[in-house]
């Protein structure tokens, strides 16, 4: 069972789901920080949440040239197997370029997709004024305003992390149809190779 549970594994990875505890938001009342180090924790609560946003845009930036680098590599081997096909006749090293084909569109298909997934619109929490034009002073307003930054965070963490999760899986299938891409190159190597007169001339 492992043994199959391994090799379904290393061709068609599939995303584990991990049931995270529900987390509570932070309230005011419980910022137990020092009066004079207030200004501190809120430089660093603000720094958490611009690396959220790093991290998503990140996460983005990766998904958008998975989509551009499987399209165009997916494009030139279709094209290539197609006037083989239009070409030449039935022979085992064909057949061979036809189901590596079939294995790299279908690679091609589930890395876009997550990229996709990882691309979609989600709940997304942004800082707007009314998190800050309230009428608080003081101590109260700074805690007020890093309690409100601080479940912005958490919330948007929760939104990345998925966008993540369908990121490590595009790249799990990039990766396969970098391999048959490889593989592909060299059939079609040693199917030119067989067709012409390379060995009688050496």
């Amino acid at each position: 069972m492992k043994i199959f549970s391994t090799l379904r594994e290393f061709f068609w990875p599939l995303l584990e789901k991990i049931d995270l505890p529900g987390q509570s938001d932070l309230k005011p009342e419980n910022i137990n920080v020092h009066s004079e180090n207030l200004d501190k924790a809120l430089e660093l609560t603000f720094k958490m949440y611009e690396s959220e946003e790093d991290r998503n845009k990140n996460v983005e930036s990766k998904s958008s040239l998975f989509i551009g680098t499987i399209s165009v590599v997916t494009t030139v081997a279709i094209g290539v197997t197609t006037v083989l096909v239009k070409e030449s006749e039935f022979k085992f090293s064909l057949c061979v370029l036809v189901l590596l084909l079939f294995f790299l569109t279908i690679y091609m298909v589930r890395t876009v997709w997550f990229s996709i997934k990882a691309l979609e619109r989600r709940n997304y929490f942004s800082l707007s004024e009314n998190d800050f034009l309230i009428s608080a002073t003081g101590d109260e307003f700074t805690k007020k305003l890093i309690s409100a930054i601080a479940n912005k965070t958490k919330k948007n963490s929760t939104t990345i992390n998925s966008k993540v999760d369908n990121m490590v899986m595009a790249q799990e299938y990039f990766k396969r149809a970098i391999v048959v891409v490889a593989v592909y190159a060299f059939v079609l190597l040693f199917y030119y190779i067989s067709k012409s007169n390379f060995w009688l001339s050496c």
